[in-house]
């Protein structure tokens, strides 16, 4: 009954404060709309791109026109010399160029050796990945097919040619997202970030208020009450962004919820610990602010989303698991929402996550006491209770 109080306590005192409860609530809702609109075209199209044709055949022409159809490119430029097809992609005003050699038509006719040559800027990765690929596709099938031509034209009869160039059939199937749109990879990453974003920073803001109170007594039982408080709201705010991503950018959603929320409330246990150890630490609203954004870009870029654990340094991934526990929750919460895998893909996340509270969340304990423990008291159990109109709520609270 004392946990409930406490409880209860908290979340009255967050509906006292406006400015967090914005945060905890909008907070998720603003961002995920934000990022959304800047993927709102979730495929790649009309990519500008310029082409040098040094041999003007009906082989070349017929290749530019497949690439003139192709919705990935939107031929822009037509360049008289390397230099200023080279000048183009340099300049940003042309993204891929597309090189075909004089000669090109007589020397493929003759089965000669030629090549048409694909430029991609390859400073901007997800440009020059889309870029290559549907090029490298596009000249495949031009070349399979004038393969068969020349090959019919030598006498050889069709479905001999056809067997001869295409040695073998490839098909593919790409599960889940079949057009690998950006929208449906970042943006439920994204919601992740943002239900730590909020914890971290309204957490850590709340025990320095708090810290007086947290260290006075029952220090386990009033921070864990602390963790619910705020993530009864943070936790809704997640859900309702990703329903506003299902229903605005049409984000497939095929999982369980039930278990997106057992994730979800899990992490929220797992990240408050090192959120109240460095408010605690800091014992600065500001800097604590400061703080929670700033880890936000290294915690996502290290939890496995963008880049596979299997291919960082193993000692690097024991390091981050030990430290930060977004790397247990943000790979798992995408791949319920987006492959609906069922709870046994992702026991080991919650369970690596449940032993991470074991493990912090006493020290977070620990720290708290330690930092907000009154000097003049520096056993608070055993001082008297400072006079408030609600054992739960602070003085800086109410």
């Amino acid at each position: 009954m004392r946990f409930l109080r406490l409880v209860a306590g908290e979340l009255r005192a967050v509906t006292r404060q406006p400015v967090t409860l914005i945060i905890l609530l909008f907070g998720p809702l603003f961002l995920t709309l934000l990022f959304g609109g800047v993927y709102v075209h979730t495929y790649l199209e009309d990519v500008p791109i310029a082409v040098l044709d040094e041999d003007n055949s009906s082989l070349s022409r017929m290749i530019i026109t497949q690439f003139a159809e192709n919705e990935r490119f939107y031929i822009k430029y037509y360049a008289a010399s390397r230099e200023e097809l080279q000048d183009l992609i340099d300049s940003r005003r042309a993204y891929m160029g597309l090189y075909i050699p004089p000669n090109f038509a007589r020397d493929v006719t003759s089965l000669k050796s030629s090549e048409v040559l694909i430029l991609v800027d390859g400073t901007n990765v997800i440009i020059g990945n889309n870029c290559y690929a549907e090029a490298a596709n596009i000249i495949q099938t031009v070349a399979a097919g004038v393969g068969i031509k020349i090959l019919t034209a030598k006498g050889v009869l069709p479905p001999t040619a056809e067997s001869i160039a295409l040695a073998f059939a490839f098909n593919d199937r790409t599960l889940y997202d079949p057009r690998l749109t950006y929208m449906n990879y970042l943006l439920p990453g994204f919601v992740a970030v943002f239900l730590q974003q909020v914890m971290v920073s309204s957490l850590g803001l709340s025990v320095i208020d708090d810290g007086p109170t947290l260290a006075r007594d029952n220090t386990f039982l009033r921070l864990a009450a602390k963790v619910l408080g705020y993530g009864f709201f943070a936790v809704p705010a997640t859900f309702a962004s990703l329903g506003m991503a299902h229903e605005l950018f049409h984000i497939p959603i095929r999982g369980n919820l039930w278990l997106v929320l057992l994730l979800s409330v899990t992490f929220i246990f797992a990240v408050s610990c090192p959120a109240a150890i460095m408010a605690s630490l800091l014992k600065d609203k500001l800097k604590t602010y400061q703080l929670s954004f700033m880890l936000s870009l290294p915690t996502f870029v290290s939890s496995g989303y963008v880049w596979p654990t299997a291919q960082m340094p193993p000692n690097l991934v024991r390091m981050i698991k030990a430290l930060w526990p977004l790397i247990y929750f943000h790979r798992p919460f995408a791949d319920v929402i987006l492959k609906g895998v069922p709870f046994a893909a992702v026991k080991d996340s919650i369970a690596g996550m449940a032993v991470y509270t074991l493990v912090w969340f006493p020290v977070a304990v620990w720290v708290v006491k330690k930092r907000f423990a009154s000097p003049s008291c520096p056993v608070p159990t055993t001082c008297p209770a400072p006079t408030t109109s609600d054992d739960s709520v602070s003085p800086a609270q109410a």
